[in-house]
């Protein structure tokens, strides 16, 4: 057993999912944060994982030849990059190794073809920024330490766009003047929480959520107007109350303080309307490419009826809906189908309706009422999809599937369980989504044999 502390020495033999390098010590797993394969190192134990032990890195002996410089400063600590130390083609080789690697467990054969790249500065159109003191009393804004709930202070993030940045200064000034506490998570005390960020890339329009302990308190006025009056960009401040002892950021009850309680985006020449809870890519360009993907692989005719399941506010259908007789969308999410019906009509697309319910529900009532679509598109949550879902896909004898995933890994394990109900799946497309991240994106076409 190893303890806190402890220095260990070893070679990285893999790295994980996430990145972390991999190490045995005594028949002990030690995950090497920031660690490159064959690196040869001395790590401190931190933390004690189900995984095995998470360590940092005190010395390398024999740096990998694909080791970079960070170029940012925050890079060792903050959790929201896991592969800035990887030089960018490794970066992308790495997420492909991992799904062909992947494709071997579920004993599939598709073709895995290389992962698109992206831009890596200032992508992001969806920012979390956390709030806490430092030892001195001062009030703090930042991203989370890996593994942590500290905050990493900064000022400004290469992911971020210099627009949104230059907000946080500004509100750490007046919660400060204002005395308005942030959260204190062990204490149950303070009142903000966290503030959220929603850009348009096309429109630069901003829209900022405060996630506060409580509806009312001192200094809310002055704060709205006040950060309105800074940051003309601004077009709409809500207040989102969260009270739960959990690290989801939002809660379920909210109200606008300032402008329409949402913004605009265009994605693929349509305007959408995006606010707090809205589903939105995070970055819009790599988006447009991934979305373009999906369409050339469905082929749409003009006689098309396509069901655009887990639609959210109806980015995927509507940008298709010109090509097709009609678009079904179908969400869960009753706000999300709200917005996705004044996107129709504000783009003036008559063809497409969207419903509010559990997508497996509603399709396996379509099969029972022998409805035809000849494709389903499909962009489900990190989890992946249902067996119920995809039992109901089987059912509607849909040609087509479009499956679209932040998660490679569990859409393999769907792909491997339609394959066995008969459709076949022949490669798979990456993007890179979330460059300086472990994670990346992809799209498929399944076809019923």
């Amino acid at each position: 057993m190893l303890k806190l502390q402890q220095i260990v020495h070893g070679t990285i033999q893999k790295l994980d999912e996430n990145g972390n390098g991999i190490l045995f010590c005594r028949k002990n797993k030690v995950l090497v944060r920031h660690a490159l394969l064959h690196e040869e190192l001395d790590a401190r134990i931190i933390k004690e994982s189900k995984q095995g032990y998470i360590a940092e890195i005190v010395h390398i002996q024999q740096p990998s030849h694909l080791r970079v410089k960070p170029p940012c400063p925050h890079a060792a600590i903050c959790g929201g990059c896991q592969l800035q130390h990887m030089a960018y083609p490794a970066q992308l080789e790495w997420k492909k190794q991992q799904i062909i690697h992947a494709l071997k467990k579920e004993r599939l054969s598709l073709h895995i073809h290389d992962v698109m790249p992206s831009d890596r500065e200032g992508y992001r159109n969806k920012m979390i920024i956390g709030f806490s003191k430092d030892s001195k009393g001062k009030i703090i804004a930042g991203l989370y330490e890996e593994y942590s709930h500290r905050i990493v202070p900064y000022q400004n993030c290469l992911l971020h766009p210099k627009e949104c940045d230059e907000i946080i200064p500004s509100i750490v000034s007046l919660i400060q003047r204002l005395r308005i506490e942030p959260f204190d998570r062990k204490k149950r005390r303070g009142i903000l929480r966290h503030v959220q960020i929603r850009y348009g890339k096309e429109t630069k329009q901003i829209l900022l959520t405060f996630v506060v302990s409580q509806k009312q308190f001192p200094g809310q006025k002055q704060l709205v107007q006040q950060i309105a009056r800074l940051h003309p960009d601004i077009r709409s401040i809500v207040f989102n109350v969260n009270t739960r002892d959990t690290s989801v950021v939002l809660g379920k009850e909210e109200w606008t303080a300032y402008g329409k309680g949402w913004i605009e985006d265009r994605l693929l020449g349509k305007t959408f309307r995006i606010s707090s809870t809205s589903f939105y890519q995070i970055n819009h360009d790599q988006c447009e490419r991934l979305y373009q993907k999906a369409y050339e692989l469905l082929q749409p005719r003009p006689s098309d009826r396509i069901l655009d399941a887990y639609c959210g506010i109806g980015t995927i259908g509507l940008c298709i809906a010109s090509k097709v007789k009609q678009v079904i969308g179908v969400e869960v999410n009753q706000q999300a189908v709200m917005d996705a019906g004044i996107n129709a009509k504000n783009n003036q697309i008559h063809n497409a309706r969207f419903i509010a319910q559990d997508a497996s529900r509603f399709m396996l009532q379509e099969a029972k009422h022998k409805q035809h679509y000849d494709a389903i598109i499909l962009d489900p949550p990190r989890e992946g999809s249902t067996p119920v879902f995809l039992d109901a896909c089987v059912q509607l004898k849909t040609k087509k599937i479009v499956y679209i995933s932040c998660n490679p890994f569990t859409q393999l394990r769907d792909i491997a369980y339609l394959a066995k109900k008969g459709y076949a799946c022949k490669e798979m497309f990456l993007y890179d989504m979330f460059p300086m991240s472990a994670h990346v994106e992809s799209v498929v076409l399944l076809e019923r044999m």
